[in-house]
């Protein structure tokens, strides 16, 4: 299931999180938020080694979430 927001500023419509967005989190790790343009969660993912490897893809979905709402963007 794809989760896609609207950024209220312009209208901008997204794509926050994918079918494998855990799957790509525990390969990918930091470099996964780093992508996402989550600069604070990459580092915190790399000093603690993709949160214990398991624990940052777990909670995945509410982190991005919680990024974007924080952002100005509106879940659709």
């Amino acid at each position: 299931m794809t989760v896609r927001a609207t950024w209220a500023f312009n209208g901008q419509t997204r794509t926050i999180l994918g079918n494998w967005h855990r799957l790509w989190c525990l390969l990918f790790g930091p470099f996964y938020y780093l992508f996402k343009g989550m600069f604070l969660w990459a580092i915190l993912s790399f000093f603690t080694l993709n949160g214990l490897w398991i624990g940052f893809p777990l909670f995945n979905r509410a982190i991005v979430l919680r990024h974007y709402h924080r952002k100005g963007w509106v879940q659709e």
